[in-house]
């Protein structure tokens, strides 16, 4: 290009230019606001629609711990003197007692039977026994902490269970309800469907594993160990624990879902449990 071509073309540059450089400066000396980065929700941090959040004990303070997991990373989890802790671990036939609250997984034995791989127990509170949804847990299932509120989007509690919705009819042999009579390898479970009372058998064997839900304190935390908090998040993601529940992990470590939790003992344990006392 000859310097008279070039002198001939530069005012089409330059406008071309000044073109570009409006468009980024938005033209007018107003800019766009930045997108405001938004808190995690309660539901959002890895907790699958329960208020709370779940994950492995990372690290520990005298109020406090780090929980992660691979949904939402790293949450801290607060607690107070108020808050309710309950640690799971492994038991035995012999813990499941006339009164008890029970949750049975295995395989359907057929209608209103079940037998049992695993056992979950819990005490009885002064309502009764009650059952929730599943807060993640060593090896896929945790027992809802006892008083908290059932989670949105899990299953209905015992007493409003549809028809064909209990485990031996409708879940792929799974029973939860009250202990009226343990005789041998047979347990019976007053099971609520509908307002109804219905006995379920459940039949166990050597190989059925148990897990039972205590009390605990806070000292029940530890680095390593799963936890499942359930609370409001505050504007920074924190959560605000009014319940945590602590077990073992699993083989795949800390995981969700609804069976097959695992006591601190080794034990597995069956999916829900439901209010202890």
């Amino acid at each position: 290009m000859s310097l008279t071509s070039f002198r001939r073309s530069w005012p089409g540059v330059a406008l071309l230019a000044g073109t570009i450089a409006c468009t980024v400066a938005a033209c007018g000396g107003g800019t766009s606001a930045a997108p405001q980065a938004t808190a995690p929700t309660s539901a959002a941090n890895g907790s699958g629609g329960f208020p709370g959040t779940f994950g492995t004990v990372a690290a520990v303070s005298a109020s406090s711990a780090e929980v992660q997991n691979t949904q939402s990373g790293q949450v801290t989890v607060n607690w107070t003197s108020s808050t309710k802790f309950t640690d799971e671990v492994s038991g035995t036939l012999a813990d499941v007692t006339t009164g008890s609250c029970v949750t049975a997984t295995g395989t359907s034995g057929g209608t209103d039977k079940v037998t049992a791989t695993s056992v979950t127990i819990t005490q009885a509170s002064s309502s009764g026994c009650s059952f929730g949804g599943g807060f993640g847990g060593g090896g896929g299932g945790r027992t809802r902490p006892s008083g908290s509120a059932q989670p949105s989007g899990s299953p209905r509690p015992s007493g409003s269970r549809p028809n064909g919705a209990n485990g031996a009819n409708g879940g792929g042999g799974r029973a939860l309800g009250t202990v009226s009579a343990v005789a041998g390898d047979t347990i019976t479970v007053q099971e609520t469907r509908n307002g109804s009372t219905t006995p379920v058998t459940v039949t166990v064997s050597s190989t059925t594993t148990y897990t039972r839900s205590e009390s605990a304190t806070a000292s029940a935390v530890v680095v390593g160990l799963c936890v499942a908090a359930q609370g409001k998040a505050d504007d920074t993601g924190a959560i605000a624990a009014t319940a945590i529940t602590v077990s073992k992990p699993g083989a795949n470590g800390c995981q969700t879902g609804f069976g097959g939790g695992r006591g601190r003992n080794g034990g597995t344990g069956g999916g829900n449990g439901g209010g202890n006392g």
